[in-house]
């Protein structure tokens, strides 16, 4: 019996200790360990940082020791960034590392102000000579900080994570470190982004190696880990901000880790986003790349489903997008300021108004990508494309003329009535808002440009870019802080690495270049939407693409900017401010980015490369006929 008791323990400690070695083997363990240990970290880092400020507050440190305590809490941050930014993305934007400006509550039935909080306001404060009156805000901002961390550790220690999001995580910070991280978007003053990057790359690397080694040494897993060497490498050796080669970084490893990632997923097993979600996610998780024409899910921000009436919708579409009957005189269509022949804009200042006797009130934008969007129009006061159609429908200036009558107009023709019924047979081929507007929706949906030279090089294709492209990139997503607002891949302001909002900037544009007088519009802060009557979104207007921006002259919301050359020169003394003019909600820094001839040269260069019309949208043959009237002029006369 004795030795059956003995040979039963043993048996029992082998069970034991095999158990315990094939849980430690699980990799969804050891990522959730990394995570809360790393969740403590940060919770301690922020606690000494508190202790900091006391003790330069009471002259026993200087600033240059709290800086540096402030880097060791960001470092903290960012090694844990891939999944606290995943997990809880709202408490990151609204507490611990939000962008350093005010903003209003979305959907509230009244204005609401959301003063920043968190690290990059922060940051703010740290870089720039401390006021007696900045110290409690100091305080205040850290208080606020462990505030929110302390139920955040106790959630993660409770909660459990999937693998499946364990991926998700790691690929969404891929794009994140490529928009938001080397491009110095969330260290506003610091100079240590690129340092910040390489902690947060190092971390994805740390993420993934337990799943890697569940492959052992096959060639997958090889090749990650290889890329993820490299990567870090390449961080690490960057001699400083200005000069690291992001173009290079993001070719040769970015872009192939996002795609190695997605392999990995699937080698493994387990499940994906699209398994999971019932409805739509902003970008296709199943896109092997960040620069393709599949990365944005068009579905998530228009609700077109590919149905077996698609094509139908898109040919309705096209010829609603050029029927002069939608406007009162059946003079005007979408294409009189969206012509196809300059990239869906109309080289304009302003499009001529329905009158002839004056303009609309703003540029007509570009329709290429305009669909991959929140909100819409300059000052982003419609948050659908059929109250976008609306204001152009119902506007005096623009199409004069209402619901009712269009549709007794194209309810006329036999042909618009066989075409809504080929294209809406579920609804009997109904002429209302919603078919007119889905259609429209349908034929926009095609206008896609993310094959340009440059993408294609960043995807790595075999072509060449000049040097003069390859630092126009570099300096746009490095020393000339363009990428802080037009944020890769959709170089808008359609904000990463959840592209679920759009951005607006204060940059106090003039009347015209060197007029010494800012433009009187006042933008979103008059668009109607009760959300948007904040102060410090006077003068604010939508971040467009700079996709195209080689056929789209001229430039702004309000055309006034000839080339690019004049808006570069703009933005290099940093905007109204920079000029010497008073605009105290001014986004764009005041400081001179202190760029010679040559740079905005570059500058220029590449974003002339950055263009791709290849979907153009040609002007249909004909139209169909309406009765009583003689055959209308395509795309109309004005």
């Amino acid at each position: 019996m004795k030795r059956l008791g003995i040979l039963s323990l043993f048996l029992l400690l082998v069970f034991s200790l095999h158990y315990a070695a094939h849980k430690q083997e699980v990799p969804i363990e050891k990522v959730k360990g990394y995570y809360v240990s790393g969740l403590e970290d940060l919770h301690s880092s922020l606690k000494q940082f508190q202790n900091s400020i006391r003790e330069c507050r009471m002259g026993r440190q200087g600033q240059s020791e709290l800086q540096q305590s402030f880097a060791n809490l960001r470092f903290s941050y960012k090694k844990i960034e891939f999944l606290l930014d995943y997990l809880q993305p709202q408490d990151v934007k609204d507490h611990l590392n939000g962008a350093p400006l005010p903003k209003t509550e979305r959907n509230a039935p009244r204005l609401v102000v959301l003063e920043p909080k968190g690290m990059q306001k922060i940051e703010e404060l740290l870089y720039d000579p401390l006021l007696p009156e900045q110290w409690k805000e100091l305080q205040d901002l850290t208080k606020a900080m462990d505030y929110q961390l302390t139920p955040i550790i106790a959630f993660a220690k409770r909660s459990p994570i999937s693998d499946r999001q364990v991926f998700e995580a790691v690929r969404i910070a891929l794009v994140r470190i490529m928009s938001m991280g080397i491009t110095g978007f969330d260290t506003p003053a610091s100079s240590n982004a690129i340092k910040e990057s390489a902690v947060a790359w190092e971390s994805l690397s740390i993420g993934l190696e337990p799943y890697c080694q569940k492959l052992g040494e096959a060639n997958l897993a090889q090749e990650i880990k290889l890329k993820w060497q490299g990567g870090l490498e390449t961080l690490k050796a960057a001699k400083d901000f200005d000069s690291f080669d992001r173009l290079n970084f993001i070719r040769q490893y970015v872009e192939p880790l996002y795609g190695l990632c997605l392999d990995l997923h699937l080698k493994l097993a387990y499940e994906t986003a699209s398994e999971v979600y019932r409805g739509q996610l902003p970008f296709n998780y199943r896109a092997s790349s960040i620069f393709s024409e599949d990365f944005f899910n068009l579905q998530y921000y228009t609700g077109l489903k590919p149905d077996a009436h698609l094509k139908a919708k898109v040919k309705l579409g096209r010829m609603l997008f050029f029927e002069p009957a939608l406007s009162a005189n059946f003079e005007r269509s979408c294409a009189s300021c969206h012509d196809p022949k300059k990239a869906f804009a109309d080289g304009r200042a302003k499009s001529l108004a329905f009158d002839q006797k004056g303009t609309v009130d703003r540029n007509a934008p570009s329709l290429y990508n305009a669909l991959y969007a929140e909100k819409f129009f300059h000052d982003l006061r419609a948050d659908r494309m059929e109250a976008q159609m609306e204001h152009v429908i119902f506007n005096e200036k623009e199409f004069a003329t209402n619901y009712h009558t269009i549709f007794a107009r194209l309810e006329s023709s036999e042909e618009y009535r066989r075409m809504f019924k080929e294209a809406f047979p579920d609804f009997n081929g109904a002429i209302n808002r919603h078919s007119l507007s889905e259609a429209m929706v349908a034929y926009l949906s095609g206008l896609k440009s993310f094959n340009s030279p440059v993408d294609r090089y960043l995807r790595g294709d075999e072509i060449v870019l000049s040097e003069e492209v390859k630092q126009g990139f570099n300096l746009f997503m490095g020393k000339a802080a363009c990428a802080t607002c037009h944020f890769a891949p959709s170089f808008s302001g359609l904000v990463p690495p959840w592209f679920e909002e759009n951005e607006s900037e204060v940059l106090g544009v003039l009347k015209k270049p060197l007029a010494n007088e800012i433009d009187g519009d006042w933008g979103r802060y008059k668009n109607g939407v009760v959300q948007d009557e904040a102060p410090f979104y006077k003068h604010s207007f939508k971040t467009p693409t700079v996709r195209n921006v080689a056929y789209t002259a001229p430039y702004f919301h309000n055309g006034a900017y000839p080339d690019l050359a004049s808006v570069l020169e703009f933005y290099n003394h940093g905007g109204a401010l920079g000029l010497g003019l008073e605009l105290p909600n001014q986004t764009l820094p005041a400081d001179s980015l202190g760029l010679d001839s040559a740079e905005l040269k570059a500058l220029e260069v590449f974003m002339e490369a950055l263009s791709d019309t290849t979907n153009r949208g040609a002007y249909p043959l004909n139209l169909p006929q309406l009765p009583g009237r003689p055959q209308h002029l395509i795309g109309g006369k004005y």
